[in-house]
């Protein structure tokens, strides 16, 4: 995005030496998508309206969960991170009328959130409770407010970015090669493809990123 002469806010827990030879506009550290007030405190101190907001959190705990050893701790943290989070700063941002008009919101999920794709890639085996449900929470809560924001003029889009080389997936590093995980900065332009491709007759789509197709609910 700063490639294309956009003004790019960052906004997490903490910032990195990556983050920091990028040299975005502004980083803004200390915001946990889990603390509503943090996430109130960073949209009131935004100094003006975003155009686009990419919601990116996420967490995927790394033991795997079968029936047998279910945790369900770690579930709600889930739940909380990947679900929750994203509508904790698109509706602070909201509420703090820091969303420019027609701005994009967007709503980084998975794949992992398809009930219907769960009959396929989980067949006779399940598993994995916790990151499945939280991103099957994180698309109804995408689903709401597109349909809540469409008279207000801001299009919600949900989208899986693809199997990507990243610290969360690295559970899951010995099928890298063989599922095709791709660098982040791949995965990041396919997603950008799709902001760009965002309208209001598009609004609560839940696109992958690998193909452009629609993913199943």
């Amino acid at each position: 995005m700063m490639s294309d002469g956009a003004e790019v806010v960052v906004v997490g827990r903490k910032s990195s030496p990556e983050l920091d030879a990028l040299k975005p506009a502004k980083i803004i550290t200390g915001c946990d998508v889990t603390d509503a007030d943090a996430v109130m405190k960073m949209a009131t101190e935004l100094e003006k309206p975003v155009d686009i907001v990419i919601n990116n959190a996420g967490y995927f705990m790394e033991a795997k969960e079968q029936v047998d050893s279910l945790n369900f701790e770690e579930q709600l943290k889930q739940i909380n991170i990947c679900g929750l989070g994203p509508l904790r700063v698109s509706s602070a941002l909201y509420n703090a009328k820091k969303l420019a008009p027609n701005a994009k919101i967007i709503f980084i999920t998975s794949q992992a959130g398809s009930v219907e794709w769960r009959k396929t890639q989980n067949c006779n085996e399940g598993g994995d409770y916790g990151h499945h449900m939280s991103r099957a929470a994180c698309n109804m809560a995408a689903v709401l407010l597109s349909e809540e924001l469409k008279q207000k003029g801001f299009p919600v889009l949900l989208l899986h970015p693809g199997f990507n080389r990243t610290e969360m997936t690295a559970k899951l590093k010995e099928v890298w090669d063989k599922e095709g995980a791709v660098d982040p900065s791949e995965g990041a332009k396919r997603v950008l493809h799709e902001v760009g491709q965002l309208t209001m007759a598009k609004s609560g789509s839940y696109i992958n990123s690998e193909d452009g197709l629609e993913i199943p609910f």
